[in-house]
């Protein structure tokens, strides 16, 4: 069994996800695969900060976030922790090109959200300022079918 994840809210920036664990395992929040349905994949690297990360727990459990090695976050869920790093004016960008990789320490039930910030790698596919009525929200560029519309290069 493997932490189980559930994306809540997914917008061209923002997505929360929620995440649940019983016992003493590891899940990874992959995180090239979080764009929203208003969004496509560029070619550049994928970049997501997270922003805010609250979670619970039995007594004695443990829970680490890691990235590319690197502990991120290593609490004890028993107690409530909630980070609102960007309300005290940063963000966690450590490692922000790597998955994120959430472990139960000991076989203890934990859950909480975990809030990311895109910061690179898609681009929106909603670009009504850019190409107004040939704008096509399914594709990233202006609607090739269109008669008049701009070809996207």
């Amino acid at each position: 069994m493997a932490v189980l994840f559930t994306t809540v809210k997914n917008t061209n920036q923002e997505t929360v996800i929620h995440f649940d664990t019983v016992a003493a395992e590891s899940g990874t929040i992959t995180i090239a695969n979080l764009a929203a349905s208003s969004q496509a994949r560029n070619s550049d690297a994928p970049a997501v900060n997270i922003v805010k990360f609250f979670c619970t727990g039995q007594l004695t459990s443990a829970l680490r976030i890691v990235r590319n090695g690197k502990n991120i976050i290593a609490c004890a869920p028993e107690n409530a922790p909630m980070l609102e790093l960007n309300e005290n004016g940063f963000v966690d960008n450590i490692n922000n090109t790597y998955d994120i990789v959430v472990t139960n320490e000991v076989a203890k039930p934990v859950t909480g959200y975990i809030v990311l910030r895109k910061v690179a790698g898609w681009d929106t596919k909603v670009e009504t300022a850019t190409y107004g009525a040939y704008d096509d929200t399914t594709r990233v560029g202006a609607s090739t079918t269109a008669s008049g519309s701009p070809d996207k290069v």
